[in-house]
């Protein structure tokens, strides 16, 4: 390949990127680039003289810089304008409809000069848009790219695009595309070549920018992956420029994002270390606290920016970064929050497992954070609903048992008493928001037949003082038990003190049993069987009286 082909490369590398249309010496100088080489001499003249004299000469282009050119940039534009292997690259990039132009003798349709500009103007405000901080640019003017007249916007003519630079990347890609599948394009280009008759130029530069054309589209989008504050608005962008082949498009970004791919690597295997070198709680708490400000504010915004581009062909491991990076979170969350039923876990222990679950790790890595936000969930459940309603029972049932142990059964039945609602809120929870945790419904349930219990042995210890309390601390006994046993021993105390009421009779002394009155002859089967308790006697009197009868007889004769 001739001698064009280093120099038109070398300026294709300097364009590359955002500054694509910025860079431009065209735009730069406000020249047009069908102008002469004496006209552009007078350009640069006309600027130096007014710059010696303190006056600002602004370009006259179609589209201006959104800042003035400085005396550094403006002589390497037109040191660019001064070099034909140079000046053809920026051709191709800039405006081919002049209407002072010198070349009049170019033999394309004028709507291949139109659409050409529509792309460069488009894809020029584009990238403007999104070097001034993601807003459109407001001139008057400066729309976006114009209908044909007559015609409406969809929503009629009060209807605005919410974002223009949507629209004008659309517009680009979808122009630059078509243009690039035409053999007018190469013409034009060619021609340009003769008309500017430099034996320095030939057309081996129309070869070098064909192949690499679609290269330099790209950088423009790719360049702005590392630095937008918005990756996934222009991972939407990126995908408008995948015709570019998928190949060119992930090469760029991969150029681009490789050096923080890397930072986020080094600094995810540092956190690792320290966080995996503290060993006792304390130090833990505060290497977590340490690694996870650090994952934070430098790994995860990195992690995030590369997810929204993985899907473009990078070769880059980023689903492994995700997945080391939401491991470290995970690790970070479980020292801060220890299992422990006497401490609460941190609400930083939530945030940092959701964040964790928001970069999408692998399946056994997914599950295992899903595992400790679980457990972290009871746990705060149980702070926050179990445990302000089991503190009170439990210790309204530990006093009565110590009240209990010094015979003070009224003490203890009060307490117990007084506690009844307490046990009702505990039940209602179990069968409400603590249904779901696992041991904690059973724990109610221990709980209230521990208070069941209570309840049973204070009407025992009352029931010797007559009155109805103790069956009333029976009936509340029975309302709380919750195991077979002890509905049994309730059952069996409840039958004792309706005899006791009944009787009036103290509870705990003998007294005697009621019996249905029988009939005569279920007496006589009763003596007959032997089964009555006189039948003995009846049956001794007759074997008396037959002895004495014998010995009488015997007696006699």
């Amino acid at each position: 390949m001739g001698g064009d082909a280093p120099v038109v490369r070398e300026r294709l590398r300097e364009l590359s990127g955002p500054d694509l249309y910025r860079r431009n010496a065209f735009r730069v100088t406000g020249a047009s680039t069908r102008a002469a080489r004496r006209t552009i001499v007078r350009r640069r003249q006309q600027i130096a003289t007014a710059a010696k004299a303190g006056v600002a000469v602004g370009p006259a282009g179609a589209l201006p810089l959104p800042d003035a050119a400085g005396p550094e940039e403006l002589r390497t534009a037109f040191d660019v304008l001064d070099h034909p292997q140079r000046r053809i690259v920026d051709e191709l990039f800039w405006f081919w409809e002049a209407p002072d132009a010198s070349d009049v003798s170019c033999p394309c349709e004028p709507e291949l000069h139109r659409r050409h500009d529509e792309a460069v103007r488009a894809h020029a405000r584009a990238l403007d848009a999104e070097l001034e901080g993601g807003e459109a640019p407001r001139r008057r003017g400066a729309g976006g790219p114009k209908r044909p007249a007559g015609k409406k916007g969809r929503g009629g003519p009060q209807r605005r695009a919410e974002r223009p630079e949507e629209e004008y990347w659309q517009t680009a890609a979808r122009l630059w595309r078509g243009l690039l599948g035409q053999r007018a394009v190469w013409a034009h280009l060619r021609h340009r070549v003769a008309a500017l008759d430099d034996k320095r130029l030939t057309e081996t530069a129309v070869t070098v920018l064909e192949a690499e054309v679609r290269r330099v589209l790209v950088s423009a989008v790719a360049g702005l992956a590392a630095h937008t504050r918005d990756p996934a608005r222009l991972a939407r962008y990126c995908t408008q420029w995948t015709w570019t082949g998928r190949g060119v498009l992930g090469e760029a970004l991969e150029e681009q994002l490789t050096p923080l791919y890397e930072s986020a690597e080094r600094e995810l295997r540092e956190t690792g270390q320290e966080l995996a070198g503290a060993f006792s709680e304390r130090d833990r708490k505060t290497a977590a606290t340490a690694a996870a400000g650090t994952l934070r504010a430098r790994v995860v915004p990195v992690v995030e920016r590369l997810g929204a581009f993985a899907d473009f062909g990078m070769s880059l491991g980023v689903g492994q970064l995700s997945d080391t990076t939401a491991l470290l979170l995970n690790n970070c969350a479980v020292a801060l929050s220890p299992t422990s039923d006497t401490t609460p876990p941190v609400r930083d222990s939530f945030d940092l497992l959701d964040l964790a679950l928001r970069l999408k790790p692998y399946e056994g890595t997914r599950r295992t954070i899903e595992q400790n936000r679980a457990r972290l969930d009871e746990a705060g459940v149980w702070f926050d609903k179990a445990k302000p309603a089991f503190d009170p029972v439990v210790t309204a049932l530990e006093t009565a048992a110590r009240q209990l142990d010094r015979n003070d059964a009224r003490g203890a039945a009060g307490t117990l008493e007084a506690a009844v609602p307490l046990l009702h809120e505990l039940r209602r929870l179990r069968r409400g928001v603590l249904a779901g945790l696992p041991d904690i419904p059973d724990a109610v349930d221990r709980l209230s037949d521990s208070a069941a219990i209570l309840f049973n042995n204070c009407a025992i210890a009352l029931a010797a003082g007559g009155g109805g309390r103790g069956l009333r601390l029976l009936e509340l006994a029975e309302e709380f038990c919750t195991s077979r046993q002890t509905q049994g021993r309730i059952s069996t105390n409840r039958v004792l003190l309706d005899q006791v009421r009944e009787t009036g009779l103290p509870y705990g002394t003998s007294y005697g049993v009621r019996r249905p009155r029988k009939s005569f002859g279920t007496h006589l089967e009763e003596i007959y069987y032997g089964t009555s308790p006189i039948a003995a006697k009846v049956w001794t009197s007759v074997v008396v009286l037959l002895i004495i009868g014998l010995v009488v007889v015997v007696s006699g004769g």
